[in-house]
């Protein structure tokens, strides 16, 4: 070739070239993929399948691409060109449950059980915080328990993987001395002598209490239809039978209690006076029995503020302040959380039907992910109270005081 020729030769060349680097790189249209044609081998542009199917057959110059629905238990989750889709998972890993079934866009999605996150590919239990530090983030399927050391004025005596630190004790605003400050593991210690009454009704609401009885708030709550309120104290007091209330315990319950809580009281001043009385014995042998079944039941160890607020927002009405739940958690043991968190309730529901409003949490609980002792102690408490036939025997018996005033006046039952 002659010498002044080849320069037009590469010039021609490196046009073809470029012009074939072009086609072959150039910017496709979205969902649409280039196919050469098998009779002319041309390039067409054909649609691709959208997620939950695959190619049945790939376009031609005449004709567009046909999809087909991915088969049972395979997906597609992007647009593509495939002829098959994939497989789903079929089981998750160990301490993995499904979080997502698997359907024809998705694979099945998998994550942590409760109380694990994932590190790696394997689900590890969450760590739990150490006494003096509280937890500021809970663990999550994805991610550890975090945990930070109390601040000031705050403590954590418990190893807790949902528990955060919780305020001091403040005895002065209990109504008791301070006999030890707290630290970072040890709340503030309080003299445990009240300056108010057992029978105040509008003080220390949040205090940790030794008289909560369940079983005598549900026997008045089912009470209240006889509209026992509207009576007279004294001729409640009066027509009793078994041994007499004190008169000065009866103007203390009338100065500081509303109606109803005068009626409660009065039942439990009454049956402490009269528990050696042979013909009360059923009445009285059976609110103590209930009152021991329900505390049996709500004797849980370890309960944090988290379980309480858990239980808390599983159960209907007013909610608990979560600042008296944070005092209830600092005053009181953990066996007698539960119940003082049920009374705490009760106190700001009086016109809820207590069975009926406890029924409604172990489902809620159970959705929410909560220990299973705590759901299952729930359960048991609103049988207890639920199957009591002690209800039927007080409203029998105030049944006949407001029908005869007189029916045990006559009787020397006082004598």
């Amino acid at each position: 070739m002659d010498a002044h020729m080849r320069p037009r030769a590469t010039m021609k060349l490196c046009v073809l070239f470029a012009v074939s680097f072009s086609w072959a790189f150039h910017e496709i249209p979205p969902h649409k993929y280039r196919l050469p044609d098998t009779l002319t081998s041309e390039l067409l542009l054909c649609d691709q399948c959208p997620p939950g199917t695959a190619v049945l057959t790939h376009c031609t110059a005449d004709t567009p691409t046909a999809c087909v629905p991915c088969p049972d238990r395979t997906f597609s989750e992007h647009w593509h060109w495939g002829e098959s889709c994939q497989f789903c998972t079929s089981v998750c890993k160990e301490r993995q449950l499904v979080r997502r079934e698997c359907n024809s866009t998705h694979d099945q999605l998998c994550e942590c059980a409760p109380g694990h996150h994932l590190q790696v590919e394997f689900c590890i239990k969450h760590n739990a915080c150490k006494p003096g530090f509280g937890v500021t983030a809970p663990g999550t399927p994805e991610s550890d328990t975090v945990c930070e050391t109390c601040p000031r004025g705050h403590f954590s005596n418990r190893l807790s993987a949902s528990q955060p630190c919780v305020p001091h004790r403040n005895c002065s605003q209990l109504g008791l001395k301070t006999l030890r400050h707290g630290t970072s593991t040890q709340d503030t210690l309080c003299d445990n002598q009240s300056k108010g009454s057992v029978l105040e009704c509008t003080r220390h609401r949040t205090l940790c209490q030794t008289d909560i009885s369940l079983c005598e708030e549900a026997i008045f709550q089912s009470l209240a239809s006889l509209r026992l309120s509207s009576v007279p104290l004294e001729r409640l007091l009066e027509s009793l039978p078994g041994k007499r209330v004190d008169e000065k315990n009866l103007e203390r319950l009338k100065k500081v209690c509303s109606p109803q809580q005068q009626i409660l009281h009065l039942l439990r001043l009454w049956r402490q006076q009269n528990r050696d009385q042979d013909k009360l014995y059923g009445i009285i042998h059976g609110v103590s029995q209930c009152e021991r079944k329900v505390s049996k039941c709500a004797s849980l160890e370890n309960l944090t503020l988290a379980d309480l607020l858990a239980v808390m927002d599983s159960l209907p009405g007013v909610k608990v302040p979560v600042e008296d739940i944070q005092v209830v958690v600092a005053s009181c043991p953990s066996q007698q959380l539960l119940l003082q968190l049920l009374h705490l309730w009760k106190n700001h529901n009086r016109d809820m039907d207590l069975a009926k409003g406890l029924a409604q949490s172990p489902r809620r609980l159970r959705l929410q992910g909560a220990p299973q002792p705590l759901i299952r102690s729930i359960k048991k408490i609103n049988r207890v109270i639920a199957t009591s036939s002690i209800n039927k025997m007080y409203e029998k018996m105030f049944l006949n005081m407001i029908h005869d005033g007189s029916c045990f006046r006559t009787k020397p039952h006082n004598e």
